[in-house]
Parts: C-alpha cells; sequence; structure tokens
C-alpha cells in the first residue's frame, strides 16, 4: 500500500513539471503498459486493451464489431449495464435458460434461442462463478457467432484450468467498486483477434496510441470514444496486481471452506463445477438453499461452528422481468423458452424462494 501510494505522489508531482509525463498515459506507456501486459501474461493472450470502465469496453465492441440491428444471446440474471451497450445500437436481447445452481448460461440449451439474425453470445460469470466457456465457444464456433465473456466478476476463478472466460473470443474485465482488482474505476478487452485489437485501438484510443501501435503517420484524430483507462486507476492497479491476486486467493480458500462444509452437511447445493478453491472467484456467496433447508438453519450451523458469516436472502437480478426495462425496451428482447413470459411462472418462483446469499 505505501508503494502504491508513493508512485501516485510521484506521478501528480512529475506531472505537474512535466508534460512528458502528462501525456505518457495516452499512448498506453507507463504503468498502463505494465499492467496491461501483466493482464496478458495471466490469461495468456496475445493482445490487452484497457479502459475507463467495463461498459465501455462493452460499448466497444459493439462499435468494432459492428454489432448494431443485430439478435445477441445471453444470460436473464445479469447487471444492466452488461447489456445496455448492446441495446443502445438497437439491437435485440435474446435472454437463454439458465443452468439451475451456478445460474450461468445453459450451453446445452443455447440452440433453443438461436436465429436467423443472432450474431454474437455474451455470457457472464454469475457471481464470480465461471461460465462453461468451452462448451459455448464451441456452440459459437459452429454457428459462425462471436462470443464474449463479460468476466467482470471473476477474476482470480479458473475453470478447464484455464482463467474464467478463457475460451471466448474476447474477454471483458471490471475494475471497478468491489471488484477482485480494484482500481476505483476500469475495464479491459483480452483477446487474441489481431485485427479487431487494431480496430478498437483505432476506435478508442488517442492518437499517440495509434501512433505507436501503427507507426507515426497512422493516426486518427476522430476517434468516436475516449476510452483509455485513467493514469492513476493504471499506477494503482499495476503496483497491486500481486497484492490482489493473494488477496483473492485468500478469499477463495475461506469461502470454499464453509460453503463445503455446509454442502457437506446437505443444507446447500453447489455447482458441480466448484470442487476447488479457485473455481470461483465468489463475488457474491450465492447458493441455493436444499429442499426443506431454511436460511434459519444456515444461520444455526454457522453460529454452531463459529463462523461469522450469516446468510439471507438473495434475489437474483432477473431482468426480463424487470418493471423498468420491460418499460423501456418492450420491443428489444424476446425468449423462445416461455420461461421468461411470465412473471410468476414456476422456476422464477422457485428461484427466488431457494436462493441463498452469505
Amino acid at each position: 500500500m505505501n508503494k502504491m501510494t508513493s508512485k501516485l505522489e510521484e506521478y501528480i508531482k512529475g506531472s505537474l513539471v512535466n508534460l512528458s509525463l502528462q501525456n505518457q498515459h495516452l499512448s498506453g506507456a507507463g504503468a498502463t503498459y505494465e499492467f496491461e501486459q501483466k493482464l496478458k501474461k495471466y490469461y495468456s493472450k496475445k493482445f490487452v486493451i484497457t479502459f475507463s470502465n467495463c461498459t465501455t469496453a462493452l460499448l466497444s465492441l459493439c462499435v468494432s464489431l459492428n454489432l448494431k440491428n443485430k439478435d445477441i444471446i445471453t444470460s436473464p440474471l445479469n447487471w444492466g449495464g452488461s447489456i445496455s451497450p448492446f441495446l443502445l445500437f438497437d439491437n435485440k436481447i435474446i435472454f437463454s435458460a439458465v443452468e439451475n445452481i451456478s445460474f450461468n448460461l445453459d450451453p446445452l440449451k443455447l440452440s433453443t434461442s438461436l436465429t436467423p439474425g443472432t450474431r454474437a453470445v455474451l455470457s457472464v460469470d454469475y457471481n464470480g462463478t465461471p461460465a462453461d466457456s468451452k462448451s459455448i465457444r464451441d456452440f459459437c464456433h459452429k454457428n459462425d457467432l462471436v462470443y464474449i465473456s463479460d468476466s467482470a466478476q471473476s477474476f482470480g476463478a479458473f475453470r478447464d484450468n484455464k482463467p474464467a472466460g478463457f475460451f471466448a473470443d474476447f474477454i471483458v474485465l471490471s475494475f471497478g467498486p468491489g471488484k477482485s482488482l480494484f482500481g476505483g474505476e476500469g475495464g479491459a478487452i483480452l483477446t487474441d483477434n489481431e485485427s479487431t485489437y487494431e480496430n478498437i485501438i483505432w476506435l478508442t484510443q488517442h492518437p499517440l496510441r495509434h501512433k505507436k501501435t501503427f507507426g507515426p503517420e497512422s493516426f486518427n484524430e476522430y476517434s468516436p470514444i475516449n476510452g483509455r483507462l485513467n493514469p492513476l486507476s493504471a499506477i494503482m492497479l499495476n503496483v497491486l496486481f500481486y497484492d490482489y491476486i493473494k488477496k483473492i486467493k485468500t478469499h477463495q480458500i475461506n469461502s470454499f471452506e464453509f460453503m463445503y462444509l455446509l454442502n457437506k452437511n446437505e443444507l446447500i447445493q453447489l455447482p458441480k463445477q466448484l470442487l476447488k478453491f479457485n473455481n470461483s472467484a465468489y463475488f457474491k456467496q450465492q447458493c441455493s438453499l436444499l429442499k426443506n433447508v431454511k436460511i434459519k438453519d444456515v444461520n444455526n450451523f454457522l453460529n454452531k461452528h463459529s463462523f461469522k458469516y450469516q446468510a439471507d436472502r438473495f434475489v437474483p437480478n432477473i431482468i426480463p422481468l424487470d418493471k423498468i426495462f420491460k418499460k423501456q425496451f418492450r420491443n428489444k428482447f424476446f425468449s423462445n423458452n416461455s420461461l421468461f413470459k411470465d412473471i410468476k411462472c414456476t422456476e422464477f418462483v422457485e428461484l427466488k424462494k431457494r436462493t441463498m446469499g452469505i
């Protein structure tokens, strides 16, 4: 922490008297470059671009991939900011079925949501538990679709021995409040797709970064999105990167221990893939109660074993049932599955009844 503070002070003091230091981050140099290199190595991806926030990163993908007036398959259990960039460009959101316990997109049911106008799939690592990006990738490639993984909540989690979202064409991260990597604000896109990477740079970054990437004669003063990461956030994230990894590992171990104990004592259900401590980032420690188990039973158990945690009702955010969403985007979403047509449908009632957060 002291090292980060001194780096911030050094940068601020230096920038007040040194114009070149002020301009450093415009080209993606300095802490921005160093942080992007760390992300690139961690995810084993060829290209990384950092952003002012995760929503801007998603918006940049919409522009760069020309996702306009298309159908986008995604999960109904999500935060509105994840789909808002797609709605801005008149895409239609297709809410597909989710797995019963993880609440992530169910790869086996994606085909029921496929339409002639479908162009992309947006999966979400719900509450830090990775979606099955390998199976979703196979579905997308088979149907010539772009695959974007919203991994904003899952940094530090692994599935199939790879970081969360690894098999997606594009992984999107967030460094905002509550995230494993906290930089005040910030986001990133990771990919192996060179042409789209270059297009994103061209459309979202400063001309100085264009010159650095494409050569001194190639730059775009008319980039429609000023998306670059704040230099203070870059310094914070760069200096604390490995400290954050240690912190998330401790959080994962602690969360895994008591969640595993609750599961072993037949109080809750956990997704089958949560076999190791690092199979989730535990952004929120959410699970499903077993039949006839009440929240008070879980809390009695936690108290008996001297855990400081307390269980409470956790109501998932079901976007297609949100009144504000339905009012604004009445004709901009649908599902081929009757699951999302009736707010009183038994599946959602049961989901709300059985879901618990700790």
